[in-house]
């Protein structure tokens, strides 16, 4: 990034750079990807891609890895366990896993469809439930609509 004369500017931390990327589904509870994306080595669904210390990641294992504490390595992989069914641009819902388990679970997901789903912290007066978002993404924009974000300054939550 650069100032207004061209100079590069100091980079943000990490963590703060990777939240500029994420934004909070209140009727999901999912903190959403919205940055960079990927499909890469054969995946159909779009997965956030994201630079640090010169590697590229994914986003959700990067996630997985320094803002929930998850093992991440080469012999797990992250699984996305949404409530409403995984989404690969959540950052939220994950769990570490062996690949075994992983194959299973998308099967018993496509199969059956037996993900459980949280309690909402209420509902609207449509009966649409509201979820709270994490400490660590408080204050990110969150999603008002299925094609639309606002902006605000603080989270109501």
């Amino acid at each position: 990034m650069r100032d207004h004369r061209g100079r590069y500017l100091p980079h943000p931390d990490p963590l703060t750079r990777f939240l500029n990327y994420c934004r909070f589904d209140p009727m999901t509870g999912c903190v959403l990807w919205v940055g960079g994306r990927t499909r890469g080595k054969g995946h159909t669904g779009w997965y956030g891609c994201f630079k640090y210390k010169g590697k590229s990641w994914k986003a959700h294992r990067w996630a997985a890895k320094f803002i929930l504490g998850l093992r991440v390595d080469d012999l797990v992989q992250v699984d996305h366990c949404c409530p409403h069914g995984p989404n690969t641009l959540c950052v939220r819902h994950l769990q570490s896993v062996t690949p075994e388990v992983n194959r299973e679970l998308q099967w018993v997901r496509v199969q059956v469809g037996l993900d459980p789903e949280p309690d909402p912290v209420e509902r609207t007066d449509a009966g649409i439930p509201f979820y709270e978002a994490p400490e660590w993404a408080r204050g990110l924009e969150v999603i008002t609509s299925c094609t639309s974000t606002q902006t605000i300054q603080t989270a109501p939550f």
